[in-house]
């Protein structure tokens, strides 16, 4: 499945909310930017993605199962990058 997941594949998601379904209560977390970063070891090439909480919760850095209506669930790596008056932006990288 992660090789699957190319910046193209969430460009279409970019609005779309995604739900860390392993924190209690669960999170949501709107999709906000989509960086390409170059070519890369993947297939696909290195991105980044950039999240937006609806909580001024920080979670630390790690591993977070998320469910998305379109990719189903899956497991990423994110980390808190600041924190906004709206909430908290979480960022995941693919090398």
């Amino acid at each position: 499945m992660m090789s699957e997941l190319t910046a193209d594949r969430f460009d279409t998601l970019e609005g779309e909310t995604f739900t860390l379904m392993s924190v209690e209560p669960a999170l949501q977390l709107r999709l906000i930017e989509i960086v390409r970063k170059g070519k890369g070891e993947r297939m696909g090439g290195s991105f980044s993605l950039l999240w937006q909480s609806d909580s001024d919760t920080i979670l630390p850095q790690g591993s977070y199962v998320m469910k998305n209506e379109q990719l189903g669930e899956l497991e990423l790596f994110i980390v808190p990058v600041g924190q906004v008056s709206e909430g908290v932006h979480y960022e995941a990288v693919f090398t």
